[in-house]
């Protein structure tokens, strides 16, 4: 199924083109979540409130659906509009580098990341804050380009700075805020989101490999079944000339000679 809606051989062509200009995923993307805003002033907070993702709304009052629809409820903000633009922008550069497909499977990590934590911390007993808005997906977003393009310039009104001090500098302010209200769970949130858009881009890129278990090899015990004496084995003459036309003359070894030699005079014997 996802070869099908996300062919390899379009991973890297727009989705279409309005006016001569490509369009991505991470523009409809964008457009979506600012449409949104609108869809929740008119069905209002009560109602979207059905979209939002909590550990006792999600398992308590069994809205599974929660853990994918909760980045729809996104209050009329200017913030969220500026992020809207933001996701537009940055998550296209990463959409081409990256390619639609993987592109993608960054989105559902972030997306999921944070509802997965919290149900861990809900089930060993840790009630924390729900999930709510796309806000946390464009940020993550906007950390998977600073990874790729740590040295872009970024300007801002007065001054024009890297990517990567830009994210470091909104990490640490998120940090710095929830230190100061003792909000641990919010702090975990955070290195859960940075740490799944540093990790996702890291490995796609080759940087980072995945541990791989040892390989388990089954033996018999040795008093079922004897050890057999370790035997060479000689070449044939049919590997011997196959080494000849491989490798040419040289290549081969004293013994090889010797077997090649035996071979020939063995021939001229039983031509006489």
């Amino acid at each position: 199924m996802f070869n099908s809606w996300l062919p390899e051989s379009q991973d890297r062509l727009p989705l279409t083109w309005w006016k001569q200009h490509p369009v991505y995923l991470a523009a409809i993307i964008a457009l979506v979540a600012a449409a949104s805003m609108i869809v929740t002033a008119v069905l209002g907070y009560e109602l979207m409130g059905h979209f939002v993702f909590t550990f006792d709304r999600a398992f308590g009052e069994l809205h599974l659906w929660t853990p994918l629809t909760y980045v729809l409820f996104n209050p009329p903000s200017l913030w969220t509009l500026i992020g809207c633009y933001l996701l537009w922008s940055f998550g296209e550069a990463v959409e081409r580098h990256l390619g639609r497909r993987a592109f993608v499977r960054m989105l559902l990590l972030l997306l999921l990341v944070s509802p997965l934590l919290i149900t861990v911390l809900g089930l060993l007993g840790i009630r924390g804050p729900g999930c709510a808005g796309i806000l946390q997906l464009e940020f993550g977003v906007f950390i998977a380009f600073a990874t790729l393009y740590p040295r872009a310039k970024i300007s801002l009104i007065i001054l024009t700075i890297d990517a990567w001090v830009l994210a470091a500098i909104f990490v640490g302010l998120n940090a710095l805020g929830s230190l100061a209200s003792r909000d641990w769970v919010s702090l975990l949130l955070l290195a859960a989101n940075v740490g799944s858009a540093y990790a996702f881009i890291r490995y796609e890129t080759g940087e980072l490999k995945l541990p791989r278990l040892p390989k388990v090899v089954l033996t018999t015990s040795p008093k079922s079944r004897p050890a057999k004496p370790a035997t060479s084995k000689s070449p044939t003459v049919d590997d011997i000339l196959d080494k000849i036309s491989r490798e040419g003359m040289h290549s081969l070894t004293a013994e090889e000679r010797r077997l090649l030699d035996k071979a020939s005079d063995e021939m001229k014997r039983r031509a006489r």
